[in-house]
């Protein structure tokens, strides 16, 4: 049986958690720090992986859809269901509010405000300007976080998404975008109408301030 301590180092999720932080690790090894364990001839991440791809091809995924991937029994089945009821009855409610102004839509990124590191999050709306998903996606160095447009957009896939809206923090205290945070928004703006949904907005977050990419006109 193959376990999470006889994984090389630089692959121990544990220890990634502990060095950078829950929100730095890769859905598989969620699953992997879930699971403990993987089979005798199926490795930890392995195992992940396929319980991640089970997610992927479907939005509701049951204990027998579970107990029928190579691997998992019924105690690691329930393990898995028993996480995902857990975060969904502890997670604060997303308001029922329009989120049509800077004002409102900062409110739902005060996280961000004293956060170390570099951290992106992105807004997701819907056709009314209803928030109904918000994500980390990417978390980087003191001062420079790297994503690619398919990170930014995998959820459209799964929800109703009309609009959305990039957000990130400059641990430095500046609000004022650099070249890399122009070019990135221009990036991702054109990247949304190939695919049918509009970047809202692209706003900074300082401790003490914030700047809107709409509001200065970059946008």
């Amino acid at each position: 049986m193959t376990s999470l301590k006889s994984l090389l180092q630089p692959d121990r999720p544990r220890e990634k958690l502990e060095k950078y932080g829950v929100e730095t690790l890769s859905t598989t090894e969620l699953l992997m720090l879930i699971l403990g364990s993987g089979s005798k001839r199926l490795p930890v991440h392995k195992l992940a992986r396929k319980i991640e791809k089970q997610f992927e091809d479907s939005k509701q995924v049951t204990l027998q859809d579970l107990l029928c991937i190579k691997g998992i029994g019924l105690a690691k089945a329930c393990q898995i269901l028993a996480s995902l009821e857990l975060v969904e009855r502890l997670q604060p409610r997303i308001p029922d509010e329009v989120l049509n102004s800077v004002d409102k839509i900062v409110v739902h990124l005060y996280d961000l405000k004293a956060a170390p590191r570099e951290k992106i999050v992105g807004l997701y709306l819907n056709a009314r300007m209803k928030l109904i998903h918000k994500e980390v996606l990417s978390v980087g160095s003191l001062n420079q976080a790297l994503i690619a447009p398919k990170e930014v957009f995998s959820v459209i896939k799964h929800m109703p998404i009309a609009h959305f809206v990039l957000a990130h923090n400059h641990p430095s205290g500046e609000a004022s975008p650099s070249l890399e945070d122009l070019q990135f928004t221009a990036r991702m703006a054109k990247s949304g109408e190939l695919l049918g949904v509009n970047l809202l907005d692209h706003i900074i977050i300082t401790k003490t301030d914030h700047y809107s990419f709409k509001r200065h006109g970059k946008l």
